[in-house]
């Protein structure tokens, strides 16, 4: 049987690396991957032309390069970026909602069966109206847009929680009180945020390590997880914030605590388009009761994917099963 074409629109990013590296360890060999990509000489695209990944000419924008692109894919993985540039023109009048009609619309053009989209959550729908967030609102109905259509076998969406890559940016940590490389004067290494809200389950994902796999569990059996209410959950790891620090300690042996800031609108952003998004997560979670899924965060189904895909690639053992944090600050910052 030959194997079934998966397309990865967003191939060199964070998310849809994790996803081609994860489906090229498949050791059946049942798919074959194309990357989708602005800039193919890019040296990201060249890597991935030399790990065996089709790389593919497309613009988002762009309808009929897209469906050229998609054409003889069996499924689609696609993740619209919210920090796109082309986002921060004040002039710019098209939305993040209008770029993913387009690759759904191309999707479907080119007859693909099984569309699995990076969503998330409704913000305003989650804080009953009191906290849009655009990036949030948007990927929701861009989900909702796919199932709508009726055009393919199996629409299914996956959502990724907070990136433990994200503690690795230097250049963001000052925001967050220095965490985890500056301390403070008593040489704690303090982590400085808004409060979660409600039970404070704070969804982690190891995007590297965990998320790929999620999503090659998903390809795996696309109609399992196809419902018209359900929301994919892409966790590695739930922790409070507290306990994030506390795990920190734990690996590192390093002093750290969490201090809450008591308003989420007084988090300093700088005017950051990304990171008032990030604002606005802790305001809207924070009026939904930490319902950053709209429901009760669980790790369980995304443990259950990572063991099937991992299966897949004829990996057992530890290597089946999500990382934890503390696990991944002992890896990334026990030694330092």
């Amino acid at each position: 049987m030959s194997p079934k074409l998966i397309t990865v629109f967003g191939a060199t990013g964070a998310q849809g690396s994790s996803v081609v590296r994860s489906l090229q360890q498949n050791k059946s060999k049942s798919f074959a991957v194309r990357g989708i990509t602005r800039n193919p000489a890019s040296e990201s695209a060249t890597k991935l032309a030399n790990q065996g990944v089709e790389v593919v000419k497309a613009d988002g924008w762009d309808k009929e390069s897209l469906v050229a692109a998609f054409r003889g894919s069996w499924g689609v993985f696609a993740n619209t970026n919210s920090d796109d540039a082309v986002f921060e023109s004040p002039n710019e009048t098209r939305t993040e909602l209008d770029l993913g009609k387009i690759i759904v619309d191309a999707a479907a053009a080119a007859g693909v069966e099984v569309f699995v989209y990076s969503g998330m959550a409704s913000a305003r729908e989650a804080s009953g109206g009191k906290v849009p967030v655009d990036a949030f609102d948007h990927k929701h109905a861009i989900g909702e847009y796919a199932r709508s259509i009726g055009a393919f076998k199996a629409v299914v969406i996956v959502s990724a929680g907070w990136y433990f890559e994200n503690f690795l940016i230097q250049d963001i940590a000052p925001l967050f009180g220095g965490f985890p490389f500056t301390p403070s004067e008593d040489g704690t290494f303090v982590f400085r945020s808004p409060k979660w809200g409600g039970e404070e389950d704070v969804p982690f994902i190891a995007m590297a390590d965990d998320y790929g796999d999620i999503v090659h569990g998903i390809f795996l059996e696309p109609e399992k997880w196809a419902s018209e209410s359900t929301l994919v959950q892409g966790v590695s790891d739930i922790k409070s914030l507290d306990e994030v620090t506390e795990a920190f300690e734990k690996a590192t042996g390093k002093k750290s605590r969490f201090e809450a800031i008591p308003n989420w609108q007084d988090l300093e952003v700088y005017g950051i388009r990304a990171l008032e998004t990030v604002k606005g997560m802790f305001g809207f979670c924070q009026a939904s009761g930490g319902r950053y899924y709209g429901v009760k965060t669980e790790r369980g189904t995304a443990a259950e994917l990572k063991k099937k895909a991992a299966v897949a690639c004829g990996k057992s053992g530890e290597e089946a099963s999500l990382l934890s944090l503390e696990q991944y600050f002992k890896r990334e910052f026990g030694g330092k």
